[in-house]
């Protein structure tokens, strides 16, 4: 199992890699035709470099996300060195190694130097920044998710913890995803260039000037389908984008699928007649056309939002961000090629529920147990997310053989019990008028039949009807703990719509790690 999560964590970075390696491009005296594949250990090389001038420089970084108190600058690499004879012994093979591990050492070079990243930098403002800690446990004491992000604040991630050092430059104004953190000898070694959007007005981006699109429509031999000139860097380069129409036929075949078809997209650097460019393959459907991206229309372009000029170059920390992904990393030139380093692709969740912690299941527990109706010699031992209504989050919890159980409403974090099940007492739900129903109803000894019906609407409780039938008749009722008639009874419920099962996919509870 810890190979599978190596292997298709890695392969992503693999393939990632590879469209890299294959996307260097020599500059524009040599025509800027696509580097062969030989190169590829001259790229990796390069990369080497870079990382090794930066152990004492260390490279940017991002900060993704936070919570309310602090910015994360979130890892992707397990803690622990990997080790080659325990990968190969898992995996069969070493293909992947070196690239796993040197995602491990760029996550390293940021550990060891984590507390002279002080300078917090957006657009061209930098304000000053500490590092305070590192998330290395859940509240349930294992390693938290890696390379993922979140949507809700109550989901750790590994991640390093930073804080503004004067509380009043916390902006809310700034991106949560994105911001670029640099140490002081990065920025003593290079000079920050001046970042101007191209944009006019909100989302009115302007095209590429038409002979720099003309003259890469030559060399590929493909149409532009879509042009865009986004970002003045120091106001002497230019970044922007093409996106060719129709199918890239010189793409190199996938070792995978020989059938498959690419679509080709340029990231482009232009410094006035000289034009360096990156190679971005998608793929290409002939019914439905081309994609980069899950749940995206075309490309989308990498957003440059910090440029220095190096002691060996133009360097460009960049980030882009598609419905389900978000990538960070560093675009450099050198040696009149364009080379594109991403740090890591990072998994955006969404629609995302809540963990349930060990201590959450303890108090649930202990609701359970303190409840009229709950058994004290039943152990509830797993749970699940359920859905009753739309406005609240539900949660399930039954004993080993599913006769016994309790849903709970969290709102806050704090836990309302709202109702249990035994081996007579089955649960369903219904919905009709905007109105949700939770059902339990079962035998109550020979003709009789009980039934418990909690209503909600618009997040909130707004009835609880208890009835008694014999032989198919309401013998006795309440609504809110007021008796009522049978007549009144009969009509409340008949606005019942029929009861259904309930979807749940439960989890066993794992005892804390010690």
């Amino acid at each position: 199992m810890a190979c599978q999560n190596i292997q298709n964590n890695d392969m992503k970075k693999l393939a990632l890699f590879a469209i890299c390696a294959m996307a260097v491009f020599v500059g524009c005296k040599n025509k800027g035709q696509t580097a062969p594949a030989d190169t590829n250990d001259t790229l990796a090389a390069v990369i080497d470099s870079i990382i090794e001038e930066n152990d004492t420089t260390p490279l940017p970084m991002y900060i993704i996300g936070g919570d309310s108190k602090y910015m994360h600058m979130l890892y992707w690499a397990n803690l622990e060195e990997p080790n080659a004879d325990k990968y190969k012994e898992d995996c069969g093979t070493l293909d992947g190694f070196e690239s796993l591990h040197k995602r491990w050492e760029l996550q390293e070079m940021f550990r060891r130097n984590a507390a002279q990243y002080t300078n917090f930098i957006v657009g061209d403002k930098i304000k000053k920044v500490r590092f305070v800690d590192e998330v290395l446990k859940d509240p349930d004491g294992y390693t938290p998710s890696i390379g993922e992000i979140h949507p809700l604040e109550g989901i750790p991630a590994l991640c390093g913890r930073f804080e503004f050092v004067n509380p009043k430059d916390k902006n809310a104004e700034d991106p949560q995803w994105g911001p670029v953190l640099v140490t002081d000898s990065y920025l003593k070694s290079r000079k920050q260039l001046a970042l101007k959007s191209c944009a006019v007005g909100y989302d009115s981006i302007p095209p590429l000037p038409a002979d720099i699109v003309k003259k890469m429509e030559k060399e590929y031999g493909m149409k532009a389908a879509r042009t865009t000139k986004l970002t003045v860097i120091g106001d002497r380069y230019i970044h922007g984008t093409i996106e060719f129409q129709g199918e890239y036929k010189n793409a190199p075949k996938d070792p995978y699928d020989e059938d498959r078809k690419f679509a080709l997209a340029l990231e482009l650097v232009i410094d006035s007649a000289k034009v360096y460019k990156v190679e971005k393959l998608g793929y290409y459907d002939p019914a439905y056309g081309a994609t980069w991206n899950a749940d995206a229309d075309g490309y989308i372009p990498n957003d440059i939002v910090a440029a220095f000029e190096g002691p060996k170059g133009l360097e460009l920390c960049y980030v882009h961000g598609a419905p389900e992904s978000f990538c960070v990393g560093m675009i450099y030139l050198r040696d009149g090629r364009l080379i594109e380093y991403e740090y890591e692709c990072f998994h955006s969740l969404v629609d995302e529920e809540l963990p349930v912690w060990n201590s959450d299941i303890a108090e649930m527990r202990k609701l359970y147990a303190a409840d009229d109706m709950g058994d004290k010699d039943v152990e509830l031992v797993k749970w699940a997310h359920c859905f009753i209504d739309y406005d609240n989050e539900w949660i399930w919890m039954r004993d080993k053989d599913d006769q016994n159980g309790a849903f709970f409403i969290r709102t806050d974090g704090k836990f309302q019990l709202i109702a249990i099940e035994n081996r007579n007492y089955r649960p369903s739900r219904g919905e009709k008028d905007g109105t949700y129903y939770l059902i339990l109803g079962g035998p109550a000894g020979g003709p009789a039949w009980v039934q418990e019906i909690i209503a909600f609407k618009g997040g909130k409780q707004v009835a609880k009807f208890n009835c008694l039938q014999v032989e198919g008749e309401i013998d006795e009722c309440s609504l809110n703990g007021r008796n009522l008639s049978k007549t009144e009874g009969q009509a409340w419920l008949d606005r019942v719509p029929e009861g259904k099962e309930i979807t749940a996919f439960f989890k066993d509870v794992v005892a804390k790690k010690e």
